[in-house]
């Protein structure tokens, strides 16, 4: 070091001819040798655990897709006892006003509005699934995102 007139100690920063802390220099290459063995050893293990994950998720998917197919096959029997249960729930309403009324006009017309009004409540639930699949949600971000850049914008050529 310029100005100093006295002999440096073998261990100093500038014996050493880096910014450390006194020491030998073997003792700071084990210590880096150390902590690169240990960055190795956790990629090791990431690498390891990914893998393992890997293998779980994929035999979780074709455990899935197996289980799928007989989820549809099940569904398909479950349609025609959805269709006779309502059917017959249908009939029962038709019955019963045809009971209180004695009149078979009066029970089919009960019958039919058990009909007219499943489908209005079909119809009110599409029309709400209809609106959700156009994402609203997304179209609001993309306007929001797009009104900040027009402001960007005009504030831009403002200045």
């Amino acid at each position: 070091m310029p100005g100093n007139a006295g002999p440096q100690p073998a261990g100093t920063e500038a014996a050493a001819g880096h910014d450390s802390a006194p020491g030998s220099e073997s003792g700071q290459t084990t210590e880096q040798q150390q902590e690169w063995q240990a960055w190795v050893a956790l990629l090791q293990q990431l690498m390891a655990t990914g893998s393992q994950f890997a293998s779980v998720l994929g035999l979780e998917v074709k455990l899935a897709l197996a289980d799928s197919g007989r989820l549809v096959i099940v569904l398909l029997a479950m349609l025609p006892l959805l269709l006779f249960a309502w059917l017959g729930l249908s009939v029962l309403a038709g019955w019963l006003v045809y009971v209180l009324s004695q009149s078979v006009a009066l029970g089919l017309l009960g019958f039919v509005l058990v009909q007219v009004l499943a489908l209005l409540v079909l119809r009110r639930a599409a029309t709400v699934f209809k609106r959700s699949l156009g994402l609203p949600a997304s179209r609001r971000q993309l306007r929001a995102i797009m009104e900040t850049g027009k402001e960007h914008a005009a504030t831009a050529t403002d200045s």
